[in-house]
């Protein structure tokens, strides 16, 4: 790690790379838990690829109403991040960086979110077990990342309701009224190219959330340096409830949640 560290300054004082990402950099390091995340970094170090690494950590994804964006394959797609090909050439992992949408960066957002909800309730004097949608388009990772998100979920004491397969955002708006959830997620980066992806939060009303709750989850998710979080207790976790093809049909959604096996 040293020799790594050496370069990097190097690169720095060289002017091939931001200070900005030197920063992110040490802070992705310091903060993953990821082997993936540390091998491919040094993998870019040492080959000099100082542009797909200014590329990807010259800043850290903003947090806004319209949740976070950004890349999850690399121009540069990195040994360890290949892995196994998975269908269509698609790489195993996520792209590396502060700039990119990841399982680190998803990790504090959902956290964010989990951890700003619980708050809004409590002011709010409302007693309730959160209850949060995850729904997914057709983009890389997007079943990777909605099962990882829905898991962090449970396991912060939230109940879960996750789709068996892609469906439009306006059904992600409909199913958190009609189901009266308090929130919900939409994988999706719209009309971004297709190497990106997104996370859009959507509030109990089934719309996107305004300015002040963005920034309030943005501050949480600023403070979060780590990937890692605690998990509560196993008897106050959350349970996972798999929607399939009966909720596109409204009249069948009551039954279904009223009925839904737990995993």
């Amino acid at each position: 790690m040293d020799r790594i560290t050496g370069k990097l300054d190097a690169a720095v004082s060289d002017g091939k790379l931001l200070e900005s990402s030197r920063e992110n950099i040490a802070a992705l390091l310091g903060g993953s838990s990821d082997p993936v995340c540390h091998a491919s970094v040094e993998e870019l170090v040492e080959a000099g690829e100082w542009s797909e690494l200014n590329d990807r950590f010259f800043k850290r994804l903003a947090f806004g109403t319209s949740g976070l964006r950004g890349r999850t394959i690399g121009r540069i797609i990195t040994k360890a991040e290949m892995g196994v090909p998975q269908a269509q050439e698609r790489p195993e992992f996520p792209c590396t960086g502060t700039n990119a949408m990841n399982f680190f960066n998803l990790s504090r957002a959902t956290v964010g979110f989990v951890t700003y909800l619980r708050e809004w309730l409590g002011r709010q004097g409302i007693k309730e077990k959160p209850h949060l949608i995850f729904c997914h388009d057709t983009r890389y990772f997007r079943r990777d990342f909605a099962e990882f998100c829905a898991g962090i979920c449970t396991d912060l004491g939230c109940d879960v309701s996750l789709w068996e397969s892609h469906r439009p955002t306006p059904e992600l708006s409909f199913a958190i009224r009609k189901l009266k959830a308090h929130g919900g997620v939409m994988l999706t980066a719209s009309h971004n190219p297709p190497h990106d992806n997104g996370y859009k939060v959507y509030f109990r009303d089934g719309a996107g959330i305004d300015g002040e709750t963005a920034t309030g989850i943005l501050n949480i998710v600023n403070s979060l340096t780590s990937d890692q979080y605690t998990a509560v207790p196993e008897s106050e976790r959350g349970q996972l409830h798999t929607l399939g093809e009966e909720i596109d049909n409204a009249d069948a959604i009551e039954g279904l949640v009223a009925g839904a096996d737990h995993s």
